[in-house]
């Protein structure tokens, strides 16, 4: 019997387990898949180092700025970009218009000059964004990349995860930016963090030293009144604290007994997938960019990024890479095999001038089952109905989809290690 049973290996879990066994408590970790790190972790194809999509560490918390300090990083400046069209524009597009047309400048400034007034509530995002930006910025950049993002139309989300992402600029700003491309940084962060070496999953090395943690261990049932986690292999280990970082939804359905409110409300929840395409070149450089959206309704992915930017130590040397992330969910499926996914994001890079063809080493595709939870109507109410259930059965969620949220790493590390203010429970 283990004090505290943790679900789950990827940062949120792994915070869990490393604060508590600091204090002194037994602590074991069930992890599903055969590597630890979760959304963090990596994968190598010919040398070639990829993450699970973009990532990069940030964060204004002693205690995360502490664990990040326990690694040698590289530190980088947020530079983004966004395609469109042809054209390559400064991040954030309101108030980096300078690459359009004089026609399409005119036309976006009317319409920031015509937007409504600003209100403290929003019947949905889409009039939100207008609000801000009004109506053409909106249609041609935020609007269509939420349907390539988070694969619904603007009008069927909620505001409640926007919070410091959007930069919301004054008219002087969108003036300057569409004059001239000499525009300050506008961006959220100032600075952002990654490993040397090892991929971003290196920061959360010095969490494992002493944890006992079993991996290909999924929990498949969760007996809430005898206190015990049932492993795929019928062990079952009991527990007098549990701790799950499993998506809520699934949470819910391993749970010996749930009302069928509870079920139904969580089965209303739903996030993205993540097809990531991966490209190794046979060259120094490719494209310009750390990483960069694209708005182009006939390419399929809508961000991408450059790990050898991101490290020197993710491609041989001579080499370069990038990572196309194409989003999907039960509302929207993928638009193509994955030997097409392939082709189209090859042909991307080379009609977007990144790289040639000629030039791909290594072509890799896989899929990330969860990308980002998403916030459409009414989540909220429901998702709370279910955490609820959650705690009062003596289990405490953490992380991004434990507590079904739109969770930062930073934010995540945090949930896991807050699992001390709940030590009374044991």
């Amino acid at each position: 019997m283990a004090e505290i049973v943790v679900i789950g290996a990827g940062v949120a879990g792994l915070a869990a387990a490393y604060h508590a066994g600091q204090a002194g408590y037994e602590v074991k970790v069930f992890e599903a898949r055969e590597r630890w790190g979760g959304l963090l972790d990596h994968f190598t194809v010919e040398d070639f180092r990829f993450d699970h999509g973009v990532h990069f560490a940030f964060s204004s918390n002693d205690q995360f700025r502490a664990l990040l300090g326990r690694t040698d990083y590289l530190t980088h400046k947020p530079e983004p970009y966004n395609y469109d069209r042809g054209r390559w524009l400064k991040h954030p597009v309101q108030n980096n218009l300078y690459p359009l047309p004089v026609a399409d400048k005119i036309e976006a400034i009317k319409s920031f000059l015509e937007r409504p007034p600003q209100t403290d509530t929003h019947n949905h995002y889409r009039q939100w964004l207008v609000q801000q930006f009004g109506e053409v910025i909106t249609t041609r950049f935020p609007a269509r990349y939420t349907e390539k993002y988070w694969t619904v139309s603007a009008e069927k989300l909620s505001t409640e995860w926007v919070g410091d992402r959007f930069y919301c600029p004054s008219l002087d700003e969108v003036l300057l930016g569409a004059m001239s491309d000499r525009t300050p940084q506008t961006y959220y962060l100032r600075e952002m963090l990654y490993p040397r070496c090892g991929g971003f999953r290196a920061f959360l090395d010095p969490l494992i030293p002493g944890l006992d943690l079993q991996l290909n261990s999924k929990v498949v049932r969760i007996d809430t009144e005898k206190r015990y986690v049932e492993l795929g292999n019928g062990k079952r280990e009991y527990y007098n604290l549990l701790v799950s970082s499993v998506p809520l939804p699934e949470l819910i359905s391993i749970l010996n007994f749930t009302p069928v409110s509870v079920s139904e409300a969580a089965a209303s929840l739903w996030a993205t997938s993540a097809a990531l395409v991966s490209l190794g070149f046979a060259r120094p450089e490719a494209g310009e960019h750390l990483w960069f959206y694209i708005y182009d309704r006939d390419i399929c992915a809508s961000r991408a990024h450059a790990p050898y930017r991101k490290a020197p130590e993710n491609a041989p040397s001579g080499h370069s890479s990038l990572q196309f992330e194409i989003y999907y969910s039960r509302h929207k499926a993928l638009p193509s095999s994955p030997e097409g996914l392939v082709e189209q994001v090859i042909a991307a890079a080379e009609a977007m001038q990144l790289a040639p063809r000629s030039a791909v080493k290594v072509a890799d595709y896989r899929i990330l089952p969860y990308a980002n939870v998403v916030f459409d109507l009414g989540m909220t109410a429901k998702r709370d109905h279910a955490l609820e259930f959650v705690r009062k059965c003596g289990i405490i969620p953490v992380g991004r989809f434990g507590l079904w949220d739109y969770l930062w790493s930073d934010q995540s590390y945090l949930s896991g290690s807050r699992i001390t203010e709940r030590f009374h429970m044991l």
